[in-house]
C-alpha cells in the first residue's frame, strides 16, 4: 500500500506529465521572422527576387541539415511584407522540421507573390518606415506560438528609414528580449550597406549581407538561415566576416 505522500508525489506527476510533453512539442531552437521591404523604392522585380530567393532558400539541403541537428529539430517560421503603412502576414507562424514542411513553406511563399505585386501599396503603404517593420516583428515574436531557444529577425531592405523616427527604440526593445538582428541589402549600395550596420542590426552575431538577383538573394537566405539555426554561441563566426 502506497504512503499517502508518495501517492500525492505520483498523482503530481502523473497530472504534469502531460502538460511537459505539450510544451516540449512546442519547443524550437529558433524563431526566425523575416520582413521584405515593399516599399515605393522596391520596384516588381526586386520584389520577386525576395520572394523566390526565400522560397529557393527554405527548400535547400542545409537548411534541413541544420534544423535537424538541433536540439528539438525543428524551427519556428514567419515572413511579413513592409512598408509604412500596416505590415502584412505573409507567412504566419508555422513548425518546420522536415523536407515536406519546408516545401509547403516554400510553395506558399511563392504562391503569394501576385498578391504582393498587385495589392503591397495599397495594404502597406509606399514610403520605408524600418522601425515599423521592427515594432511589429518584435509583437509577432512576442505572439509566437513556440517557445523558442533563441529567437531571429531577418530584414530585407534597399533604404533607409523615411518616415521620421529612428530605429532606436525598436531596436532596442527587440534587444532587450534577447532578438538577434540581421539584414539583408538589396543592391550594393556602400550607404544603406552602413546604415543597416549602424541602425538595424544587433546582438552579439548579427550581420549585415547584400544581393541584387534572384540567385544571389537565395544563397544569401540560405547562408542567413543556416547559420541562424546552427549558431549556438556568441564566439561563432559571422558569415560577413569568413
Amino acid at each position: 500500500m502506497a504512503r499517502p505522500g508518495l501517492a500525492l508525489l505520483l498523482a503530481c506527476i502523473a497530472l504534469s506529465s502531460p502538460r511537459l510533453a505539450a510544451a516540449d512539442e512546442l519547443a524550437t531552437d529558433t524563431n526566425i521572422i523575416t520582413g521584405l521591404d515593399v516599399s515605393s523604392s522596391i520596384n516588381a522585380l526586386e520584389t520577386k527576387v525576395q520572394i523566390q530567393g526565400m522560397a529557393q532558400a527554405i527548400r535547400s539541403p542545409s537548411i534541413l541539415a541544420a534544423i535537424q541537428h538541433g536540439k528539438h529539430s525543428r524551427i519556428g517560421f514567419a515572413v511579413f511584407v513592409w512598408a509604412d503603412g500596416d505590415c502584412v502576414e505573409l507567412i504566419p507562424w508555422r513548425m518546420i522540421s522536415s523536407s515536406q514542411e519546408a516545401e509547403a513553406a516554400a510553395a506558399e511563399i511563392v504562391s503569394q507573390l501576385d498578391e504582393v505585386l498587385g495589392n503591397s501599396t495599397r495594404f502597406v503603404g509606399s514610403l520605408t518606415n524600418v522601425s515599423g517593420a521592427m515594432e511589429y516583428a518584435e509583437s509577432k515574436l512576442q505572439a509566437a506560438p513556440f517557445n523558442p531557444e533563441r529567437t531571429v529577425l531577418n530584414l530585407v531592405g534597399n533604404g533607409q528609414d523615411n518616415v521620421g523616427e529612428n530605429t532606436e527604440r525598436a531596436r532596442a526593445a527587440l534587444l532587450s528580449h534577447g532578438t538577434t538582428i540581421n539584414g539583408i541589402v538589396i543592391g550594393s549600395d556602400k550607404r544603406i550597406i552602413e546604415y543597416y550596420r549602424q541602425e538595424v542590426i544587433g546582438g552579439p552575431t548579427a550581420f549585415v549581407l547584400s544581393a541584387n538577383n534572384a540567385e544571389t538573394m537565395a544563397q544569401v537566405f540560405a547562408m542567413k538561415f543556416t547559420t541562424e539555426i546552427a549558431m549556438h554561441t556568441v564566439t561563432a563566426p559571422r558569415p560577413d566576416r569568413l
